[in-house]
């Protein structure tokens, strides 16, 4: 009877869920899966750092609107992805992490890298558990993705000791399971839908707020025909941007306090009601809230709900719009004449003339919005944005645009540091045919900058976009850590002039550093245009270390992507 091992079972796993893509760094006693992966059609991606691998297959999924796969290595390489699978839990992102671990027979004498790990995974996963046995790693990969990627999506830790990935067994003794991932979606409670068409039709003042769990049914058309249908203003979260273009012009996240602030009837479908919403405080006390969601424990979670409709989101959407079908006659032309749609053109417009001097400054040092706003009217409309930093992050929800699903990512729900590299590499290995642009403030830059080596081995083109303000938040955070009076050593600030693009130079990518506004424009059509010829860009962008993100009574505002 043929011997198989268990580094090929799990390659074999991988492939039949369809993935084409795993992200790992070689070592004991992970890199056979990743050698046994191009027999089975699988790509692997070697990184730099473990933390890097699980940043970008959590990116990848999402992109390619399936679960990622990161292979660690056992002891450190295992610690080094809890971060990734702490972002994927908070975001909700399917990923399934194969983390190595010492031998089973070894357990408790001190083996090399012997670790209890599966712990450390218990409380920021949907499941982590260690596989017991080379015959049964199908039955487990098959429970992983299956649930990392039904109901609310999430991380998954498989814990694969030595002797189980390094063993063989004869292929009689393999269980082999298939996912079965059905079509049927789930339908949401009738006469819950029946309500939430009602109150939507006697709204004064509706508005409906779109979250990222939105991606995984993609209810493009469902979404805009209800907005349209009803005149309805919009928002979204961070990165639920995109399922309906930003240049909608039912797209007000412009005027967004303005709107949580006064809207009577407030749908939301498919985002959680956390602190990038206020936790629901900012609505009216007596907003009726309907929340459409696909996890049962986040209706009513922080605030109270008129209508909770558990299901999927297209599916649900579809049976409003059935609902709706026949009583909406002249609801949209009413709504864009009233008093609740103009009161919020005004708030946009206002805001918009307010940040419009900064968008157009020739100040010098260059200031972070004239950056980004170079970057928006340059790129095409489908380009896929990764945002990283703090300035930079909280500049770029209020300028830069999205028009397509999945073509935002940022630090999402925890505000983690360093996705920004790693989210562009998964980015644009899942969408290889679209421009990808990771910007980033030049902190957020440093945790995974030797990943653009990846980029250039890989041929990846990307264009890799450094705000470069010397500093966290420049010089601002410093000033208030209260440091002792004339305190002469760099603690959040940097020595100023660092030449990042130098790294890429290295690596053979190809480079422009920019330090007058003028030259922004100019030197990211170059990298652009070098990317269109195969290469990786970087731009180093000399910007101001004294620009205030903003005033400290909306900092929190900004970061949340609050209009001012």
């Amino acid at each position: 009877m043929a011997q198989v091992e268990g580094s090929s079972l799990v390659a074999q796993c991988i492939q039949r869920e369809g993935i084409e893509t795993l992200f790992g760094l070689a070592g004991g006693p992970i890199q056979d899966i990743m050698g046994y992966g191009p027999h089975f059609g699988v790509r692997p991606i070697g990184v730099r750092h473990e933390q890097a691998a699980t940043f970008a297959a959590a990116a990848y999924g999402y992109v390619k609107s399936q679960a990622g796969v990161a292979v660690l290595a056992a002891g450190p390489g295992v610690t080094n992805g809890v971060t990734g699978a702490h972002v994927a839990y908070d975001n909700c992102l399917p990923l399934v992490i194969i983390g190595g671990s010492g031998p089973q027979r070894g357990r408790g004498t001190g083996t090399f890298q012997e670790t209890e790990n599966v712990p450390m995974f218990k409380g920021i996963t949907k499941m982590a558990v260690q596989v017991d046995s080379i015959a049964r790693i199908p039955e487990y990969m098959a429970m992983a993705f299956r649930k990392a990627r039904t109901g609310r999506p999430g991380p998954v830790y498989l814990d694969m000791p030595s002797d189980v990935l390094q063993g063989s067994v004869d292929e009689a003794d393999v269980r082999w399971v298939s996912n079965y991932y059905t079509d049927a979606p789930p339908l949401g409670n009738p006469d819950q839908v029946k309500r939430a068409a009602d109150l939507l039709l006697r709204a004064e003042r509706p508005m409906m707020i779109i979250g990222k769990g939105v991606r995984w049914t993609e209810p493009t058309t469902e979404l805009r025909t209800l907005v349209e249908t009803l005149g309805m203003p919009f928002l979204t979260s961070p990165m639920g941007r995109g399922f309906i273009p930003d240049d909608h012009p039912l797209n007000f996240g412009g005027a967004r306090s303005a709107m949580m602030g006064n809207a009577d009837v407030i749908l939301v479908v498919g985002s959680r009601l956390n602190w990038m919403f206020g936790f629901g405080r900012q609505f009216p006390a007596d907003a009726q809230v309907i929340h459409i969601d696909i996890e049962p424990e986040e209706i009513g979670a922080n605030r109270g709900v008129e209508v909770g409709i558990i299901g999927d989101a297209k599916a649900v959407l579809q049976q409003l719009l059935a609902e709706l079908a026949g009583k909406i006659e002249g609801v949209a032309e009413k709504a864009a004449e009233g008093p609740w749609l103009s009161a919020l053109r005004e708030r946009v417009e206002n805001n918009a003339a307010a940040l419009a001097e900064r968008l157009n400054s020739d100040a010098e040092p260059i200031i972070t919005p004239r950056l980004l706003r170079e970057v928006r009217d340059i790129f095409p409309r489908e380009t896929i944005y990764s945002v990283d930093g703090q300035i930079t992050l909280a500049t770029g929800r209020q300028v830069l645009l999205s028009y397509t699903p999945a073509s935002r990512l940022n630090s999402g729900s925890n505000g983690c540091m360093g996705v920004g590299v790693p989210f562009a590499i998964g980015a644009k290995l899942a969408r290889p045919e679209v421009p990808v642009v990771s910007i980033n403030g030049d902190c957020a830059f440093g945790f995974n900058a030797m990943e653009m080596e990846t980029a250039v081995r890989c041929k990846l083109p990307i264009v890799f976009l450094v705000n470069n303000n010397a500093g966290i938040v420049g010089k601002n955070l410093e000033a208030r850590m209260g440091l002792p009076e004339g305190y002469d050593e760099y603690v959040a600030t940097y020595p100023p002039d660092i030449r990042y693009d130098k790294i890429l130079e290295a690596f053979g990518g190809y480079t422009e550093h920019v330090t007058r506004p003028d030259d922004i424009r100019p030197a990211l059509q170059r990298a652009y245009q070098a990317t269109l010829k195969g290469q990786v860009a970087c731009v180093n962008v000399a910007s101001d270390p004294d620009e205030s993100m903003m005033t400290r009574s909306s900092r929190a505002g900004a970061l949340m992507g609050y209009d001012r």
